[in-house]
């Protein structure tokens, strides 16, 4: 603008001195007077573009701001995000890497006019290196939420992990504890003429041998099983009835029913069973 004044000066007194305007050297200062004013309208009408640019860029990094701000205090909360909020902070990511590129590309534009401008708009290039540093801060800032994000998942994820690992064996801890239970309370018994327990290697013993018991052969299987805490009383279904299995005296009685059959009454569980879990009784 400067170069332009100083040409309407030289050309004001070329006049005022002589009556030149058809001269040669007027005709070349009007000539150049014109390529300046209109180089002056061109570098304005780019600067007004660029600063158009500038100013939806600065918008731009406004919104990326205020979604970082978002995925970042959802990222700081304990425990994991509801799906909802999962999707929320999938669309910020999206809109932020949208917004990234179209930024680059229009940073890209402006510093390659900016480095082929002219002096005019020269004073535009702090703003655009400050756009350009934030750019890089920008993505930096969300690489670094994603790896947060995603080991924040990976925590989550081990920790659920590590509490299915945890349950699973309480679970196996639970069950070993109630079959030791049920073992430690479950009794076998069993009754039946002599001949059916003798049938049965339970009983051995006959015409001139002493009868016993055979602990270490006779048919589990031909046992009942109970749990101690439950059965207290066994009908026998039978006049008379002998206990052949070993339990301390005091433990036991056998109790004739109104029908003249006989229950076996255990009347102190603990000591009953201390012995032996195995009670055998011949009836007869």
């Amino acid at each position: 603008m400067r170069k332009i004044g100083i040409l309407f000066l030289v050309m004001g007194l070329i006049v005022s001195c002589t009556n030149v305007k058809e001269s040669k050297e007027f005709k070349e200062l009007q000539s150049q007077r014109d390529s300046l004013m209109m180089l002056s309208a061109g570098t304005q009408t780019e600067a007004a573009e660029m600063m158009a640019v500038i100013s939806e860029v600065e918008e731009n990094f406004a919104k990326i701001r205020e979604a970082e701000k978002y995925i970042s205090t959802q990222s700081a909360q304990s425990g994991e995000m509801s799906q909802d909020t999962k999707d929320r902070v999938a669309e910020n990511f999206k809109m932020i890497n949208e917004i990234l590129r179209r930024n680059k590309a229009q940073l890209d534009e402006l510093n390659r006019k900016q480095s082929g401008s002219n002096k005019e708009i020269v004073s535009l290039k702090n703003t655009i290196s400050r756009l350009n540093n934030e750019m890089k801060e920008s993505t930096t800032r969300l690489t670094a939420l994603q790896s947060e994000l995603a080991l924040k998942d990976e925590r989550i994820a081990q920790l659920s992990q590590d509490m299915t690992s945890l349950a699973i064996e309480a679970e196996q801890q639970s069950a070993t504890i109630q079959e030791q239970d049920r073992s430690l309370h479950t009794a076998y018994y069993v009754f039946g003429t002599a001949n059916e327990l003798k049938d049965q290697k339970i009983l051995s013993g006959g015409f001139l041998q002493q009868t016993r018991v055979l602990q270490d052969t006779f048919n589990k299987d031909y046992f009942l099983k109970i749990d101690i805490r439950d059965v207290t009383e066994i009908p026998l279904y039978a006049p008379k009835g002998k206990l052949w299995s070993t339990h301390p005296e005091g433990t036991y009685e056998f109790v004739k029913g109104s029908d003249g059959n006989l229950v076996f009454h255990i009347t102190d569980t603990q000591r009953f069973w201390s012995l032996t879990k195995y009670l055998i009784i011949e009836v007869n």
